[in-house]
């Protein structure tokens, strides 16, 4: 009896092992958002030069501290997380203007507004206006962003990441990486390179190929839809795209990333893999309140 017992138990290990081994060698895409997810590059580049930019151009008899709060508040922990900077801009100055009306702060809302519904968008059709008018004084946030910016260097990555893509092989060798960046390509790829995970992937898109998306959707075209998909990302665009095709999200959380990263190869991971994604969900309410909060009724303390 205890023999057969023995076997059984032996037997019932071989084919847990072998579902194991079947399922580590399923192919799975893992498609992850470079800018905030991977590299802490939102943070450094608003904290070096669009928050101070935005500061110094717009406070208008509002605490600096207090522009400069309101900004990142938006520009990392909102749904407009990843946006462009101009559209930050945008709902700032709105905020900005429900809190202290500006007849001043009012016109350039109403050029930023029409700029942006702009099929060129532009900044030489800024230059245009002369000397302080709206025109100019966004041109003015920009240029001071982009110097601010200039002699940036590449962002650290976060350590957690870098455990996870260099181990993903090893947990699921039937499993390609796709990355998508806002960077020019180029630039992109170094970055990865210089930060030891050049070989981590299969392709990288830099932002010439459009945005989180359109590059999901190009992929599914091209035969990778045969199998699971895992988006990894940190922003509503990377959700949202993950939405469009059914694919599985995994959000790394602003402030947590180390943490979401680590969650992710211990637990989610080895979970999708099993096709038991349920039985490791994380609490994603931090998440989730980023990404539907109403921003517009924010209350800003001038």
């Amino acid at each position: 009896m205890n023999a057969r017992n023995h076997l059984r138990t032996e037997a019932a290990e071989d084919r847990g092992a072998s579902a194991d081994a079947s399922s580590r060698a399923r192919r799975v895409l893992i498609v992850i958002e470079s800018e905030g997810a991977v590299f802490d590059t939102l943070s450094r580049q608003h904290e070096t030069g669009y928050i101070p930019a935005f500061a110094g151009c717009f406070s208008w008899g509002i605490s600096p501290a207090v522009c400069a709060e309101l900004w990142r508040r938006l520009a990392l922990s909102s749904r407009l997380r990843g946006q462009e900077p101009s559209l930050i801009l945008l709902s700032a100055l709105r905020l900005l203007n429900r809190s202290a009306p500006s007849i001043r702060r009012a016109a350039v809302i109403k050029v930023l507004e029409s700029w942006l519904a702009s099929p060129a968008k532009d900044p030489l059709a800024l230059a245009k206006a002369p000397a302080g008018s709206p025109e100019r004084l966004i041109l003015d946030w920009m240029t001071m962003s982009a110097s601010l910016l200039e002699e940036e260097s590449y962002a650290p990555v976060f350590p957690a990441a870098l455990a996870f893509l260099r181990g993903v092989k090893a947990a699921a060798p039937g499993s390609e990486v796709l990355v998508h960046s806002t960077l020019p390509e180029a630039t992109a790829l170094n970055q990865w390179e210089m930060a030891g995970i050049g070989d981590c992937f299969l392709r990288i898109a830099g932002a010439e190929r459009g945005d989180f998306a359109a590059y999901l959707r190009a992929a599914l075209r091209n035969g990778y839809d045969r199998g699971p998909i895992l988006v990894i990302g940190s922003t509503g665009a990377s959700w949202q795209a993950a939405q469009s095709v059914g694919a599985r999200f995994y959000a790394i959380t602003p402030r947590d990333e180390d943490e979401s990263w680590n969650f992710l190869s211990e637990h989610f991971f080895p979970a999708f893999l099993r096709g038991e994604t349920a039985l490791a969900e994380r609490d994603s309410t931090g998440f989730m309140r980023m990404m539907l909060e109403d921003i517009e009724s924010a209350a800003v303390q001038a």
